[in-house]
């Protein structure tokens, strides 16, 4: 329901602002992360973390800017 008879706080808003693609980069990085700070958790291989750490930096950097 986007219309003006629906809620004036829409879908289209949160994603036109960039809010959910930023969520996903900071849930990227705490998941890349996460390894090292809670006891009993593997920590996967570096490549791995790096790289989602990285599109997690990219993905705020696009929502930012968008």
């Amino acid at each position: 329901m986007n219309g003006p008879e629906g809620c004036p706080i829409t879908m289209a808003y949160a994603i036109q602002s960039g809010i959910p693609i930023i969520a996903l980069g900071i849930l990227l990085i705490l998941a890349s992360f996460l390894g090292f700070f809670v006891p009993g958790i593997p920590v996967p291989p570096f490549p791995a973390n790096a790289i989602f750490a990285g599109f997690g930096l990219f993905a705020i950097w696009v929502g930012i800017t968008k």
